[in-house]
């Protein structure tokens, strides 16, 4: 049974590599974050802009908005919110600026 619990834990989740393009997919996972992470990338800014997307009208998500920098290179990662990423914005004490405007973005199923 150790096995299993430790095949679900979040090391064994992020332990292979995810690579995210702003060209390709509109949101990136946690793991795609923490991919960009250990390639060097930092967090710019000590905050993240969170803005809400709906699910055909009826579902909403919270997108975080972390802006990193590898070298003179910025790019603003949105990350869909996850227990980890929840986890990793109050273990880094990183502020979250939420949008006051609601967002009318209806994302397709």
């Amino acid at each position: 049974m150790e096995l299993a619990q430790d095949i679900y834990t979040h090391e064994k989740f992020t332990e292979s590599d995810q690579y995210w393009s702003p060209a390709s997919e509109d949101y990136a996972a946690a793991s795609q974050l923490v991919t960009a992470l250990r390639a060097g990338w930092k967090l710019a800014l000590p905050r993240v802009r969170a803005r809400q997307v709906w699910h055909s009208g009826s579902r909403p998500s919270t997108v975080y908005e972390f802006t990193l920098m590898l070298g003179s290179r910025l790019v603003v990662m949105p990350v869909l919110s996850n227990p980890f990423v929840e986890r990793f914005l109050v273990k880094h004490d990183i502020r979250i600026i939420y949008d006051a405007a609601p967002q009318t973005l209806v994302l397709p199923e």
